[in-house]
């Protein structure tokens, strides 16, 4: 994360990596791109706040942008793509 360089609070980067699991919980399913999943994830943060993202409410929490969770889910080597042309 540290080539994110917009990112300068540590709780921004606790919280992206609490939406990344959001995320995977939650929103990624077959036939989402990355940007559906992030506009999910930044919804339900719009819905519920942070406390979205776990539910001890720690407040240890920093809103981040859209794009630093994109980053992030870019950055993510664990991620496997499939192509939705290769369905079938």
């Amino acid at each position: 994360m540290s080539a994110v360089a917009q990112l300068v609070d540590e709780g921004q980067v606790r919280a992206i990596g609490q939406a990344l699991n959001l995320a995977r919980e939650r929103f990624m399913q077959p036939g989402r791109n990355v940007a559906e999943v992030v506009e999910a994830v930044m919804q339900e943060i719009a819905q519920k706040g942070l406390d979205a993202l776990d539910r001890r409410q720690t407040g240890d929490y920093v809103i981040f942008r859209p794009y630093e969770l994109a980053a992030a889910l870019n950055r993510l080597r664990t991620l496997r793509v499939w192509s939705a042309a290769s369905e079938g």
